[in-house]
C-alpha cells in the first residue's frame, strides 16, 4: 500500500492503483521492466537472471537461479490472477523442470551473451569460492505468478499446490501516476490459512462490498440503510471499518438478497454504542457515507459477479475488496438511471 501523507497535519490517505495500460504498458513492458530491475526488487544476492521469455514461445517470462541453484520461474499477468496461470506456470515446470546444467548453460550463453559458463557467473554472482556443482543445479523449482491481484479460487489453489510441497509464491503488483510519474510497486503476497478471510482486501483499490448482517440483526441492516451509513459490529468486525478511507466506494451487500445499497465513505469513524446498548460501548465502528443509493430492486450475487468480471467472489464474510476495474464498473452500474 501507497500512503500520500500529509507532513503538516500527520494525515495519510492511500494512493490508488492504475491500470498499466494508462501509461501505455504492456504485458511485455512489465516483463522488461522486471528483467532489467529485478536485482534491485529483491536484492543483490538473491537471485541470478537467466532469461526472459521471446515472441511465440513457450517460455516463463523470466527463469532465475538463486545461490543454492534452484530455478525460479515466473509468469508475469497484467491482469488479476486466475487460478488457470498458476496451470500455466506449472507447464513451464514442466517443460524446464528437468533442464540439466548444460541446458541452463545454453540458455545462459545464449540471452546473456556472457563468455563465462553460468557457473562461473553464478560463483560471481553470489560470492561462492569455487563453482557449483552442475548436478546442484535446478534441483528444485519454486514458481512465482506476478498479478495485480488474487481471487479466491486462486488462494485455494496455491493453498492446495503448498500442501502437496509445490513451492508457489504469489506477487502482487501496483502501478501508480504521482505528478505523471509511474511508481511501481511489488511485494510478496501471503496466503492466509482461511482463504476467504480478507478477500483480495489486501489488494483492492478503494471499492470494498461490506455486509449489512442482516441474517443475525435485521436492526444492523435498518440502521445502515436508514443512517446512510457503513458499520459493523463487535471485535474482530468492527475493525474493518476503520482501514475504510474518505472516498472509498461502499457496496452494502444484504445476505440471500444482494447489494441494496452504495455509497462513498465521508468523515470520521465513529464509536458508539451498539444500538445504545451502554452494556456494549464502542461495540459499533461506522462511517458516513456520501452519494448514497438505495437499489430497487437490489443487485444479486450473481449480477455484482456478472458486472465486475468477478466470476468467484464468496459473499459470506464481513468486507472484502474489489479491483479498481471491477469496482469502477459496478459503481457505474449502479448510478446509471
Amino acid at each position: 500500500m501507497l500512503l500520500d501523507v500529509d507532513r503538516k497535519t500527520k494525515k495519510a490517505d492511500r494512493v490508488v492503483g492504475v491500470p498499466l495500460d494508462s501509461f501505455g504498458l504492456k504485458e511485455r513492458d512489465l516483463q522488461e521492466i522486471l528483467f532489467e530491475s529485478l536485482d534491485r526488487l529483491i536484492g543483490d544476492d538473491e537471485l541470478l537472471l537467466l532469461m526472459k521469455s521471446r515472441s511465440w514461445r513457450e517460455e516463463p517470462d523470466l527463469m532465475a537461479l538463486d545461490r543454492e541453484g534452484n530455478l525460479h520461474i515466473f509468469e508475469v499477468k497484467v491482469w488479476e490472477s486466475r487460478s488457470e496461470n498458476l496451470l500455466q506456470v506449472l507447464r513451464y515446470g514442466q517443460l524446464f523442470g528437468a533442464k540439466d546444467y548444460d541446458a541452463l548453460d545454453k540458455i545462459w550463453r545464449k540471452t546473456r551473451g556472457d563468455e563465462h559458463s553460468l557457473a562461473r557467473a553464478h560463483a560471481d554472482k553470489f560470492g561462492i569460492e569455487g563453482e557449483l556443482a552442475p548436478e546442484k543445479f535446478n534441483r528444485r523449482q519454486i514458481f512465482i505468478v506476478l498479478t495485480n491481484g488474487l481471487d479466491v479460487e486462486t488462494r485455494e489453489a496455491i493453498r492446495y499446490w503448498k500442501s502437496t510441497g509445490l513451492d508457489v509464491r504469489p506477487w502482487i503488483y501496483r502501478a501508480y501516476n504521482l505528478e505523471k510519474r509511474m511508481l511501481l510497486e511489488i511485494v510478496p503476497f501471503r496466503v492466509a490459512d482461511d482463504p476467504l478471510e480478507d478477500q483480495v482486501e489486501q489488494v483492492a483499490d478503494g471499492y470494498y462490498v461490506v455486509n449489512t448482517n442482516y441474517r443475525n440483526s435485521k436492526a444492523d441492516d435498518d440502521s445502515m440503510l436508514a443512517e446512510k451509513k457503513v458499520a459493523a459490529y463487535f471485535e474482530p468486525w468492527k475493525f474493518k471499518i476503520a482501514r475504510l478511507k474518505p472516498g472509498d466506494f461502499v457496496f452494502l451487500y444484504r445476505s440471500g438478497v444482494g447489494v441494496v445499497a452504495a455509497g462513498r465513505v465521508n468523515g470520521k469513524l465513529r464509536k458508539s454504542a451498539y444500538h445504545g446498548d451502554s452494556t456494549h460501548a464502542e461495540e459499533e465502528y461506522s462511517r458516513s457515507l456520501n452519494e448514497f443509493v438505495v437499489l430497487d430492486p437490489p443487485l444479486s450475487a450473481a449480477q455484482v459477479k456478472a458486472i465486475a468480471d468477478k466470476p468467484n467472489l464468496i459473499f459470506c464474510q464481513t468486507m472484502f475488496g474489489l479491483d479498481q476495474e471491477g469496482g469502477r464498473r459496478l459503481f457505474e452500474a449502479i448510478r446509471k438511471p
